[in-house]
C-alpha cells in the first residue's frame, strides 16, 4: 500500500512539474507575442530590457502556479489559477506601458526593471490570494 502511494505521489509530481513547465511556456509566447516588440530579436542582439522585462513576467507568473499547486489537490483548479495568472500579468504589462511606453524598446534599464518589479508584485499578490 505504502509503494502505490510513493507511485501515487510520484505521478502527481510529475504531473504538476510538466503542466507547470508548459503552462510557463505557452505563457511566455503569449507574452511575446503580446508586447509590441520582439523580445527574441532584442535579446538576441543582447539588449538588457527586454531580458528584464521578460524575467519579471515569467516569475510574477510562476508565483501563483507554485502556490495553487500547494494550495489545491485538484488538478483543474492549477490550470484555471495558470489562466488566471496569464490576464494578470498581459495586464500588468499593458498599465506599464500605458505609463512607460517605448521603455523596453530604447532599452532603458531602469524602466525594464520597473516592469519586472511590477509583474514580480502582481503576482506575488495574485499568490497570496490563495491564503486563506
Amino acid at each position: 500500500m505504502a509503494m502505490f502511494a510513493n507511485l501515487e505521489g510520484l505521478l502527481l509530481f510529475f504531473g504538476y512539474l510538466a503542466t507547470g513547465l508548459a503552462m510557463l511556456a505557452v505563457f511566455t509566447l503569449l507574452y511575446m507575442w503580446v508586447t509590441p516588440y520582439d523580445e527574441a530579436r532584442e535579446i538576441a542582439e543582447g539588449h538588457m530590457a527586454p531580458a528584464i522585462s521578460l524575467s519579471g513576467a515569467m516569475l510574477g507568473f510562476t508565483c501563483p502556479i507554485l502556490m495553487a499547486s500547494y494550495m489545491h489537490a485538484e488538478f483543474l483548479g492549477f490550470l484555471a489559477w495558470g489562466i488566471i495568472a496569464s490576464v494578470v500579468q498581459l495586464l500588468v504589462f499593458k498599465a506599464m506601458y500605458r505609463l512607460l511606453p517605448q521603455t523596453i524598446e530604447t532599452n532603458n534599464t531602469a524602466g525594464a526593471l520597473c516592469f519586472a518589479a511590477a509583474a514580480v508584485c502582481a503576482g506575488l499578490i495574485n499568490a497570496a490570494s490563495f491564503m486563506p
